[in-house]
């Protein structure tokens, strides 16, 4: 605490709010300056030290140097230097590829990385972080870090003791950020500007590789194709059905070969496992722990030449393997496009009598239809922009209110206001084995929860989290509740509403 008084009383107000995270965190401003404008507790030898002079930054770069600073102050091993690779420091983004494997090998064909090199990369899920770990692992030549994206978003605005040292090693080596097209639009402009400063200040390289192509914000820099593809596989035929539920179930029974059904809701999900025999289900009902043991039974049923059968909320991972026919519930126009690049045969467009869209999809699926047409026909990546574009054609009233706490040094305020997920839903920690059961008993002494803790969270609406909560299968412990009810080790939280479905309809 000393030492950062001394440092503003020097006239270095930037290292001395570097220097005040060793107390607990970067303050917003105008709690930083109170607690600054008090007298070091030691002489001020303002004859024997030269002020440092920082260069001339931009709002948002000095905002960054101070994250980044205090950062490496906390470190105990020490700050570390960006390793060097063969594209320019920058943030960089390729063309669109659905295909995960593919675009992940071209973020690495890109960079050019020396031996040796430490590289982290980032995906949408953490579902797919093992098959990613081992994938990549046996391609680069160098220290390979697997992280998911909504982590690395929490870092990037890292405001206190505990997460600030993550952001310098996170710095220590290219990025590549996998599935950018997930984030929502002003979270991406926000976390662009930050990538963006910091590429800019300390020689950082960036490279995202999106699956579908969005109007990206100024930030980025984009690589043409030939840096980067081969050819695509042929795109999968399009047809379009209206059903119902148990019908779906019906017509999946009968469906040959490797099929997959994406669902836009858990509890629709969890009805049509309950009614299609011998499925695997994959949604955020169950932990990702969990989901990444179901993907690798499905790896393995296929590695003895079986089909299989998916249900499933989310994307299952590359190690998955693609299916012959893919069912889809009405959907916007990103997903689509994912949905595609998993079918070899066809993707059936299904709308579902019985089972309600997202009240946030009224719109997205309105430009779908529209820019899908009839027949459906999957859109280039010109088209994909612009539906991007239609689609957010309103302010980013959001991005604004980020930018002014960044300008202003409000880190705490950043810190809390920047949330790479909706509050749509709650995570829940799951007792799913003794490490989930230590990370369980670290956050209930300390309250503060590591981004480990999120590979044992399933997840509820707050509805279901109250529900949980007065039932008492669940406790509450700030952001994240605990489980203490059953979970299924098949189904997870969708134990109960897996086992309860109706019989199907013949």
């Amino acid at each position: 605490m000393d030492a950062a008084r001394l440092a503003a009383a020097l006239g270095e107000p930037e290292l001395g709010r570097a220097l005040l995270a060793g107390s607990g965190g970067l303050l917003d401003h105008a709690d930083a300056a109170r607690v600054l404008a008090q007298a070091p507790g030691m002489p001020l030898p303002a004859q024997a030290l030269a002020p440092f002079r920082f260069p001339s930054l931009t709002p948002g770069e000095r905002e960054v140097f101070v994250r980044v600073l205090a950062s490496a102050l906390l470190r105990t091993e020490g700050a570390p230097r960006p390793a060097p690779v063969e594209l320019p420091p920058g943030l960089w983004v390729l063309p669109a590829e659905a295909h995960e494997e593919r675009r992940q090998r071209a973020g690495l064909e890109v960079l050019g990385a020396r031996p040796g090199t430490p590289l982290t990369l980032a995906l949408a899920s953490r579902i797919g972080v093992p098959g990613a770990t081992a994938r990549l692992g046996a391609a680069h030549p160098g220290p390979l870090r697997v992280e998911v994206l909504e982590d690395v978003v929490r870092t990037l605005g890292a405001a206190w003791s505990w997460d600030l040292p993550d952001l310098a090693g996170l710095l220590a080596g290219p990025l590549l950020l996998d599935g950018l097209q997930t984030l929502p639009a002003e979270l991406l402009e926000t976390v662009g500007e930050l990538l963006a400063d910091a590429a800019r200040l300390f020689g950082w390289t960036v490279v995202g590789l999106p699956g579908v192509e969005r109007r990206w914000p100024a930030a980025f820099q984009l690589l043409s194709s030939s840096d980067t593809r081969g050819a695509s596989s042929p795109a999968p035929r399009l047809s379009v059905c209206e059903t119902a539920l148990p019908r779906l179930a019906a017509d999946l029974a009968r469906q040959p070969g490797d099929t997959l059904a994406l669902l836009p809701s858990r509890a629709s999900a969890a009805r049509l496992a309950g009614l299609w025999p011998g499925s695997v289900l994959l949604s955020t009902s169950l932990c990702p722990a969990h989901l990444a043991e179901r993907a690798a039974v499905l790896a393995q049923s296929r590695a003895r030449g079986e089909a299989v059968r998916v249900v499933a909320t989310i994307l299952p991972p590359a190690a998955a393997g693609s299916f012959d026919t893919v069912w889809q519930v009405a959907s916007p126009l990103p997903h689509v496009v994912e949905a595609a690049a998993l079918a070899r045969r066809e993707l059936k467009l299904c709308r579902l009598r019985d089972v309600a869209v997202p009240q946030g999809w009224r719109r997205e699926l309105h430009l779908t239809r529209e820019w899908l047409g009839d027949p459906p026909v999957l859109p280039g990546p010109e088209g994909q922009r612009a539906y991007d574009a239609a689609l957010l054609s309103g302010g980013a009233s959001w991005a604004a209110g980020l930018r002014t706490h960044r300008e202003a040094l409000d880190y705490a305020s950043f810190a809390a206001e920047l949330r790479p997920r909706p509050g749509t839903s709650l995570p829940v920690l799951i007792p799913y084995d003794d490490r989930a059961r230590s990370l369980i008993a670290a956050y209930r002494e300390t309250g503060r929860m590591s981004g480990e803790a999120l590979n044992y969270a399933a997840w509820l609406t707050p509805t279901e989290a109250q529900r949980a909560v007065s039932r008492g299968q669940a406790e509450v412990r700030g952001w994240a509740l605990v489980w203490t009810g059953p979970y299924d080790p098949v189904y997870g939280l969708a134990g109960e509403a897996v086992r309860g479905a109706p019989e199907e309809e013949a």
